[in-house]
């Protein structure tokens, strides 16, 4: 079986969200949560997403909810080391020191070989990726941002240039992916579909 290319940029990622979710986009409300700049970068891709749907389709979101990542245009950002180069070894003493991947894959040298490729190539896009401060607000949407009071530290205020709704900022105990405590996971769930009620009673 011929393995799927890796994404080379954050542009063809975009357009493959969208090839397959723009229908229900145009027809029903959407909110994007996005988590973390390193290993996943779903925050980052979150903001790429929405600035694409609202430039070419004026579509966007009635809530974004980003976690653990500074916005991608502040100089924290463009600032952080470039790791997607490292070697094995030494990429594998990253991801454990940041967390959040299973232990038993980190241990078999074989899993490891499966999906560090894979891990590297997501985090090479995540970094090779440029996107400009905006210089008026994008969205009109809410935003909310999340943290770990233990991870790194992030520019979550920078987030705050990219809408003119509603922008908030809560820290939560825990490193970077503090989101998968019980407590934070169910504080976070209960914050969106508050939002989401709250949403859905403007829409209607």
């Amino acid at each position: 079986m011929d393995k799927e290319p890796f994404f080379q940029n954050m542009q063809e990622i975009v357009y493959e969200v969208i090839g397959a979710i723009l229908p229900q986009l145009k027809e029903k409300p959407f909110a994007l949560f996005g988590h973390s700049f390193v290993t996943l970068f779903g925050a980052m891709t979150c903001f790429a997403f929405a600035e694409h749907v609202n430039k070419v389709y004026n579509l966007e979101p009635i809530h974004m909810f980003l976690s653990g990542a500074s916005a991608p245009y502040s100089e924290a950002r463009l600032q952080a080391p470039r790791r997607s180069h490292l070697s094995d070894q030494e990429f594998l003493v990253w991801v454990t020191s940041i967390g959040g991947t299973p232990p038993e894959i980190l241990a078999n040298a074989e899993l490891a070989k499966l999906f560090l490729p894979a891990l590297k190539a997501d985090l090479c896009v995540a970094e090779n990726y440029r996107c400009s401060r905006p210089s008026t607000p994008i969205l009109s949407c809410p935003v909310s941002c999340f943290d770990g009071k233990e991870d790194a530290p992030h520019d979550l205020q920078a987030w705050k240039d990219m809408t003119n709704g509603d922008f908030t900022v809560q820290m939560l105990p825990g490193s970077h992916f503090y989101l998968k405590e019980e407590a934070n996971e169910k504080y976070i769930l209960d914050h969106i579909t508050k939002h989401f009620e709250t949403a859905e009673m403007d829409y209607l």
